[in-house]
């Protein structure tokens, strides 16, 4: 994905997800297994070199960077992985295209929050935010792209949003405590 079409995948998802996902879903690609290399990781790795000016020092910053860049592709791994076995553990190969769409362009607002985490005592009401706004982008993508039988009930959907939540304040939580080790806050 060319650097001008990332930027506006990232602006879609962020002010415009319900058209995004509607567009999504008309054009589904046969083969997710590309997004990774084409969104996901390049928008986690710009919200990581984002954190260098902020940071104000190279070395350790370069290591936070790396410390964070590796959690994030854990945690994005993660709610993928529970997210399949929440929503039918008998077919996980089935759904977990899906889940990968909908998580890799749905932690978006979470990647790039990442930067206000330097802010203090905002930076609990940027997490928050951002990752109620991550529920709320993953669940209009799930219905909309999942089959009506599977992921759109209303226990699915409802244990993914708390799983997510959980696991993105856990990752919140962590990355405070590298700032600390790193000396940052």
């Amino acid at each position: 994905m060319r650097p001008k079409e990332l930027f506006f995948s990232i602006f879609a998802v962020l002010f415009r997800y319900r058209s995004f996902w509607q567009k999504l879903k008309d054009d589904m690609p046969s083969d997710t297994s590309g997004l990774l290399r084409d969104y996901a990781v390049p928008v986690i790795a710009l919200a990581q070199i984002g954190k260098f000016p902020l940071i104000g020092v190279p070395r350790p910053a370069m290591f936070f960077s790396i410390a964070t860049f590796l959690i994030d592709v854990g945690v994005l791994f993660l709610l993928i992985g529970g997210a399949v076995y929440l929503v039918d553990p008998e077919r996980p190969e089935k759904i977990q295209a899906d889940m990968l769409t909908v998580f890799s362009y749905s932690m978006t607002p979470v990647w790039i929050s990442e930067l206000f985490y330097f802010t203090g005592a905002w930076s609990w009401l940027f997490a928050f935010s951002a990752i109620i706004y991550t529920v709320v982008i993953s669940r209009s993508g799930l219905t909309l792209l999942s089959e009506p039988g599977t992921a759109a009930s209303r226990n699915a959907l409802r244990n993914i949003s708390f799983f997510q939540v959980a696991v993105n304040c856990a990752v919140f939580f962590l990355e405070k405590a590298l700032m600390r080790l790193f000396n940052f806050i």
